[in-house]
């Protein structure tokens, strides 16, 4: 490893223009954590600040296998919640005084070796604190010193821009998963498609799940949309329980919940685009119009065709607008331009942007296109069945804009 003073001094060098950069400082502290997370080698990181009250901790940045974003902690509570109030760092090597954690850092999927909090301490208070986490190796002094003084550094310049927070919405979970595993027998083998992953959804948000093929987003999407159980875990729907739903329950959910948007659009070929629309809606409690959702996607001249007179982008819309038929609270779209070519994909993407925002409902997109990701509030990135980490997107932009 580099000696003390050289490290710092690249890190810190580093820390600085990122925070130069940033356009906001939600992207200048996920920048910032990163890069301190790679300085020392770190698995997990969050940053926590205080809340506009002043009485709880609100994380907004975090990288690695750990989730809180939006999650609030209160001040005096938790390791976190500690270092914040005595400006002190907390260090709990392998699992000594884990009892000083809260149920939302213990449920977050922390690293069992060392863990690591320290201040965000100006002249004049502290302003929250950053978390690091090591799997396998304990932080030296050293370490323990570099992250230190880099919280000073990142503090100093909340202190200066003040701090701009998450929306209102983005801090009431719709569904929330905890330390999700999922494995399937294969022969001999067992695989498992996804490891511990803990995530929130939350209402009215655009979240894009990003990651190449096998990277354990299909899967997540499956346990999101209720098609699937995990093998080990929490899953929590409002804040209830919903880990081990009966078949039934898991029918209710789908069907009252969920809005469904596929790659291969799955339209009924014997119905024109209008019965396509309406039959969807006849399984939802308050289903919408079938004339206004598929005017909504702009295809109401269309109305009366059949799915093999329209052409795929079209098709697609037809999918959109019914999955916004059924008035649900949740629209999952599967790689929803993985079959379209490059224009019609960002006409189908500025149709789904609009009509969500619209109908109100949160929308996870699942891609493996990192240019789409860009229209959402969060992206997820996944890789081996792990979030590797969180990207907060102050400024999402409009589909129209993309270029891939």
């Amino acid at each position: 490893m580099k000696d003390y003073e050289s490290l710092f001094v690249q890190t810190a060098w580093k820390i600085m223009e990122e925070l130069h950069r940033a356009s906001s400082t939600a992207e200048g502290l996920s920048a910032c954590l990163n890069s301190l997370c790679e300085a020392l080698s770190c698995d997990q990181g969050s940053v926590w600040v205080s809340d506009s009250s002043g009485d709880h901790l609100l994380s907004m940045a975090e990288r690695g296998s750990a989730y809180h974003i939006g999650m609030r902690i209160e001040k005096g509570k938790g390791a976190a919640g500690r270092a914040a109030i005595s400006g002190e760092p907390i260090y709990i090597n392998g699992g000594e005084d884990r009892g000083l954690l809260t149920d939302v850092e213990r449920d977050a999927g922390l690293p069992e070796k060392a863990l690591l909090w320290v201040p965000l301490r100006t002249r004049h208070g502290v302003l929250g604190c950053v978390q690091l986490g090591r799997h396998d190796t304990d932080f030296t002094p050293d370490d323990r010193r570099i992250a230190a003084r880099c919280g000073s550094i990142i503090a100093l310049d909340l202190e200066e821009k003040g701090i701009d927070f998450l929306p209102d919405v983005l801090r009431r979970p719709l569904l929330s998963f905890r330390n999700v595993t999922r494995e399937y027998e294969n022969g001999d083998r067992t695989i498992r498609a996804l490891n511990r992953v803990s995530l929130d959804i939350y209402e009215k948000e655009l979240l894009a799940i990003l990651g190449e093929s096998g990277s354990g987003k299909s899967t997540l999407l499956n346990l999101i949309g209720c098609m699937d159980r995990p093998t080990e875990g929490q899953i929590l729907v409002d804040g209830k329980d919903f880990s081990a739903p009966t078949e039934d329950e898991m029918t209710e959910y789908r069907r009252s919940t969920i809005g469904f948007v596929f790659q291969s659009y799955n339209l009924m070929p014997t119905l024109t685009a209008l019965e396509n629309i309406r039959f969807i809606g006849e399984i939802s409690d308050k289903p919408m119009d079938a004339e206004e959702a598929l005017s909504l996607v702009g295809l109401s001249e269309r109305a009366n065709h059949f799915p093999s007179a329209l052409s795929g982008g079209q098709q697609q819309r037809v999918a959109i607008a019914r999955a916004i038929a059924k008035s649900p609270r949740l629209i999952l779209a599967d790689e929803p331009t993985a079959a379209l070519d490059y224009e019609t994909g960002k006409e189908v993407l500025q149709v789904l942007q609009a009509a969500v925002k619209k109908s109100g409902a949160t929308l996870v997109i699942v891609t493996h296109n990192t240019e789409i990701a860009k229209i959402a509030n969060r992206v997820i990135r996944m890789k081996d069945g792990k979030i590797l980490g969180v990207h907060i997107n102050p400024n999402p932009l409009p589909a129209s804009e993309l270029s891939w």
